[in-house]
C-alpha cells in the first residue's frame, strides 16, 4: 500500500514539472519584443520604440507603438537633461490618435554640455509602458 501511495506522490510531482516547463515556454512566447529586450505579455500593445540621437546642439526624439487592434493610442515623450539630483524634464511633447500604428519625431536645440535622456510612456487601451534612451 505504502508503495502506491508513493508512486502517486513521483508521479504528480512527474506531471507537476512538465506543466510548469511547458507552461514557461508558453509564457515566454507570449512576450513583446521593444528595443530594451522582452517585456511583459501585453493584449494591445505589439511593439513599441523610442530613439535620441544627439548631434551638436540638436537633439532628435522618435519614438512609435504598434497595437494589436485598433485602440486609443498615446506617445508622450519627455526629454530630460542630467541634474545632480537625477533628471529634469525640459521639453515635453504627446501624440495620440485612435488606430494601430502611432509614431511621432520632434527635435529640439539643447546644451551641448549636458547629458540628456529621452523618458517616452507608451498608452494603448488600458495598457502602459515607458522606456528610457540615454545619449
Amino acid at each position: 500500500m505504502r508503495n502506491r501511495s508513493t508512486i502517486a506522490k513521483q508521479l504528480a510531482l512527474i506531471i507537476l514539472s512538465v506543466l510548469m516547463i511547458f507552461g514557461n515556454a508558453m509564457i515566454s512566447d507570449a512576450a513583446v519584443i521593444n528595443d530594451d529586450g522582452i517585456s511583459p505579455y501585453y493584449a494591445n500593445i505589439y511593439s513599441c520604440s523610442a530613439n535620441l540621437a544627439i548631434s551638436g546642439i540638436k537633439a532628435e526624439c522618435k519614438a512609435d507603438i504598434k497595437a494589436n487592434k485598433s485602440v486609443n493610442l498615446k506617445i508622450k515623450m519627455e526629454l530630460q537633461k542630467k541634474k545632480s539630483s537625477g533628471y529634469e524634464t525640459v521639453e515635453t511633447w504627446t501624440s495620440s490618435k485612435t488606430g494601430t500604428i502611432l509614431a511621432m519625431s520632434k527635435s529640439r536645440n539643447i546644451n551641448a554640455l549636458c547629458k540628456y535622456r529621452l523618458k517616452v510612456t507608451f498608452t494603448a487601451g488600458s495598457e502602459t509602458t515607458v522606456i528610457y534612451k540615454y545619449e
